[in-house]
């Protein structure tokens, strides 16, 4: 890695970690809450995507690891919802999803079709990238609550019991992970081109 390089990975690094600190602990900026008492819909999975598209699997797995450190810390200081107190205690919930954002971000955007970063192609991959990166946050959730949670199914969600509560759980966040994911497709081809961009 150059030294240019590597002084644009730490740069970008240390920029999108402040901001997914500040969207964290803004009010409505990182987390929108629509409805009281229900999840909200995230913003910071955006920021972890374009770390993961214009970093690569380590700088988007880091940024990643950040959010899941900032969840779980979060859930035992202040958390704003009962789904959230429950679950987010969790390290595995907490984390895991959070670094996947940026893993699969990273692997759509940087190793299918690696030479084709921008125009046409590289928007497309951004979207790609953007989209996959959001579901996964959301499925991923949904299948480590449905793993560690199913004896106590009826406390995540209100009649719920083992077998069916990964569905409750999809059809309650399904608003949420479409909402969130077309955050991503959106805002990631426009933000990440500009980066690389700036970066060539």
């Amino acid at each position: 890695m150059t030294r240019k390089s590597s002084a644009y990975t730490i740069s970008i690094l240390g920029i999108l970690g402040a901001l997914i600190i500040l969207q964290a602990y803004i009010p409505m900026v990182g987390y929108i809450r629509i409805i009281p008492g229900l999840p909200a819909i995230s913003t910071i999975h955006l920021t972890v995507i374009l770390g993961g598209v214009i970093l690569g699997v380590r700088g988007g797995a880091t940024l990643g690891l950040l959010w899941g450190c900032i969840s779980l810390l979060k859930a035992y200081t202040s958390a704003a919802d009962p789904v959230t107190l429950l679950l987010f205690q969790n390290p595995i919930i907490a984390i895991v999803p959070r670094i996947m954002v940026g893993v699969v971000a990273a692997l759509i955007f940087n190793h299918i079709a690696s030479k084709t970063r921008t125009g046409l192609g590289g928007t497309i991959k951004m979207v790609l990238a953007g989209i996959a990166g959001a579901l996964t946050n959301t499925l991923l959730v949904i299948a480590f609550t449905w793993l560690l949670f199913a004896s106590q199914a009826g406390k995540v969600v209100h009649g719920a019991n083992a077998s069916n509560l990964g569905w409750l759980l999809i059809a309650s966040l399904a608003v949420n992970a479409i909402a969130e994911a077309t955050m991503a497709g959106i805002v990631t081809p426009i933000l990440g081109q500009a980066l690389l961009r700036f970066k060539r």
